[in-house]
């Protein structure tokens, strides 16, 4: 398999920066190579392979300030969710989720945060219901 990691001593490694005379030591681990080695050892643990339960659509700025504040009560009740780190076109989100596994995803919009219903999509069926925040809350207890 090789080497996950290197080092060795760099002679006179800040006459690069000006200050001669001055010598350096120094070690990395290879992220990728430490992965291959774990991967063909099969040595990771089966629950990294779990699917993520919830994730929410990131609409804007807004709508994932609200979804912030739920993600954090739902995952206070044990709940594994994540809320899309930007606000990305809706296919590159569903992409993401269905490539993750994401058994359900959130579709909280402007709309959604108007009437407090709440879109809520089962990436297994396509079946999207209405909820409120309660209700969502109460769905995944």
């Amino acid at each position: 398999m090789g080497s996950i990691c290197g080092g060795g001593r760099y002679d006179d490694l800040t006459g690069l920066f000006g200050l001669s005379g001055l010598s350096g030591v120094g070690i990395s681990f290879g992220a990728d190579r430490i992965y291959d080695v774990l991967t063909e050892l099969d040595l990771f643990p089966e629950e990294t392979d779990a699917s993520l339960t919830l994730l929410f659509a990131n609409f804007g700025e807004k709508e994932a300030a609200y979804c912030m504040k739920l993600a954090k009560k739902l995952r206070a009740q044990g709940v594994d969710c994540e809320v899309y780190p930007s606000d990305a076109k809706m296919k590159k989100q569903m992409k993401y989720a269905d490539d993750k596994g994401v058994r359900f995803v959130a579709l909280i919009g402007e709309n959604e945060l108007a009437s407090g219903q709440l879109q809520v999509k089962n990436m297994q069926t396509g079946e999207q219901q209405q909820l409120s925040e309660a209700e969502l809350i109460a769905f995944f207890k």
